[in-house]
């Protein structure tokens, strides 16, 4: 390789006498390759690192300082982009456009290696983006910025890549202190034994020189820190959101659920598992209780598990049921669910509705989409036999038992439960002759158990309500259900009042279309219900089961006003009826 002086380079040196220019041979250049550098490929400035130096276009191997530097301007390119370079040009913080690649570093790498698309973006600029685009990346800079670039004191290798940790922030988690504490007192263990070894032979420097080199670097090094993560909800990203509140508490994950719950299990940290415990409650939703449920049952949170399955005994009917996250419902949450006696609903037809969409879905698992009510009322009535006499239905039978179909008492809904092949017809012939038979005796009911059999009808009260009413025919008796605000107070006040065939109350096509019985008196057993959110958790209120016997004057057809103070909306009241003998 001959090197020519530039001009420019020469223009201030002083002239010597008897002096001549030279040129200089390499051995290695005239064996590889023969090439003459111009003086503009000479006079390029390139930057390596953080520094701004004089350097050849080509990769020397011998050139350690500049490879380290290479290697360091990888690591460091992400923070290297906010700083000011004043003695170089900015157009020039690229490679040479002699160099096809870049030069690979011969010391052994303490990070994961990045891809070729990565390296290749920063052989054609050193300054990257603002946006970090990989978990690794992130953790990453926020390692480096919170421990000034401090070198690390061990590599953890955990799904496929390399966390450089440090020692200060270990004791927040109890797997890698744990992990970190058995690595140092191994590497102390084989220190003693390779010092015993040194002092009682001799070892040829110049056959195992290379393996005790490395060796040596290999005993002085990062530590490193080997995690199986058997969870396949654990990923990356919770990975290194896990790894980066070690370093700053304040880092907030993208999505709080099970991934974030799961991986601060697996390292033990106690406080992001608690922090994330307190946000899932918060956001136990149509989308996400069923995930949530699973995960609580799985580490046995039962804080988390008893939420959820609050959380269903008032929503199941009125929100999971019109969502599409109803497919993941198992079948144990929901048999529980709808045998709890504050499940919420408005009325019993409601909560059948809700069983055959959550039935539909277990039968077509490849649904995106909620189909419409037409399209499930077809898909049940279209086969001739009968779903719960078949092999593949007798599993649901305990589900439909739990159901309180007496409760049904409205004309279209009894012909819909006559039209799909769900029932057997057993099932059918005791839900119509238990109705005949308490329209003829007047309503009279077979009631053993109040709190399974009495038909539940329900209302949500809003913010913006100060009265909500609901009118309701039971077995030809008809009843208006109130519920109304004191003033600007948060006392409430329920209560039931039974209305005459002619009250304004009742709709025309009431009297039309239902049975209306003349008996003066009724006598009912009534339960009200009042469910509210207040000081974080759902509270309830109950009147307990009330015996009274309704007539059709004034001063005997209400019930006795139950009034709650300290409610806030959203109000969900449950008015549960039943007519004894």
């Amino acid at each position: 390789m001959h090197i020519q002086w530039s001009p420019l380079s020469s223009r201030n040196m002083p002239l010597r006498p008897h002096t001549r220019s030279v040129p200089i041979t390499s051995y290695v250049s005239q064996q590889n390759f023969k090439r003459s550098v111009s003086a503009r490929s000479l006079g390029q400035r390139t930057q390596a690192g953080h520094t701004n130096r004089w350097q050849l276009p080509g990769a020397l191997g011998s050139d350690l300082l500049g490879q380290a530097q290479v290697q360091r301007a990888e690591k460091f390119g992400n923070k290297s982009s906010d700083r000011k370079n004043n003695s170089a040009d900015p157009m020039a913080l690229h490679w040479h456009e002699d160099a096809t690649s870049c030069p690979q570093s011969p010391l052994p790498r303490l990070v994961h290696p990045l891809s070729a698309s990565r390296r290749t973006r920063l052989c054609k600029d050193a300054t990257w983006s603002s946006k970090l685009d990989t978990p690794e990346e992130r953790f990453y800079v926020l390692s480096r910025r919170v421990v000034h670039n401090a070198k690390p004191d061990a590599v953890l290798e955990c799904l496929g890549v390399r966390w450089e940790l440090h020692c200060s922030i270990m004791s927040s988690s109890d797997t890698l202190f744990e992990l970190y504490t058995n690595s140092k007192r191994q590497r102390e263990v084989e220190l003693q034994e390779r010092a015993v070894i040194g002092k009682g032979s001799r070892v040829s420097s110049s056959a195992c020189g290379r393996g005790l080199v490395y060796g040596k670097w290999l005993l002085s090094g990062p530590l490193t820190l080997r995690l199986h993560v058997k969870d396949a909800s654990i990923n990356k990203e919770a990975l290194s959101f896990a790894l980066r509140t070690l370093y700053d508490p304040a880092e907030r994950p993208d999505e709080w659920g099970e991934a974030v719950l799961s991986t601060a299990a697996l390292l033990g940290m106690s406080n992001l598992f608690q922090k994330c415990l307190k946000e899932m409650l918060t956001l136990i939703s149509s989308s996400t209780v069923c995930s949530f449920h699973q995960v609580s049952c799985k580490l046995k949170e039962t804080f988390l598990q008893r939420a959820c399955e609050r959380w269903l005994e008032l929503f199941l009917v009125t929100e999971l049921s019109f969502h599409i996250k109803l497919k993941d419902l198992p079948f144990d949450l929901l048999l529980k669910t709808l045998r709890s006696p504050r499940l919420f609903a408005s009325n019993e037809y409601e909560v059948l509705r809700a069983v055959l969409y959550w039935l539909y879905l277990k039968l077509n698992p490849l649904r995106e989409t909620l189909p419409a009510h037409s399209i499930i009322i077809h898909f049940f009535s279209r086969e001739t036999a009968v779903f719960l006499e078949q092999p593949q239905g007798q599993k649901y039978i305990t589900i439909f038992q739990a159901l309180r179909m007496h409760g049904i008492t409205e004309w279209q809904h009894l012909q819909e439960l006559q039209n799909i092949r769900v029932l057997p017809e057993s099932w059918l012939l005791s839900i119509l002759s238990n109705h005949y038979h308490t329209l003829y005796s007047g309503g009279d009911m077979v009631v053993t158990d109040f709190s399974k059999q009495a038909i539940r009808f329900g209302m949500m009260f809003h913010r913006e309500e100060e009265c909500c009413t609901q009118t309701i025919s039971l077995c030809g008796f008809y009843f208006l259900l109130q519920a109304a605000k004191m003033g600007e107070s948060d006392t409430y006040i329920f209560s039931i009042e039974r209305l005459r065939h002619w009250d304004p109350a009742v709709s025309q096509s009431s009297i039309v279309s239902r049975p209306y019985c003349m008996r003066p008196d009724r006598s009912m057993c009534y339960q009200i219900t009042v469910q509210s959110f207040a000081n974080g958790k759902w509270q309830e209120h109950t009147s307990g089961p009330v015996n009274q016997e309704f007539g059709l004057c004034k001063r005997r057809c209400k019930s006795k006003p139950f009034q709650i103070e300290g409610l806030f909306p959203p109000i969900l009241v449950t008015f549960a009826l039943a007519f004894p003998f």
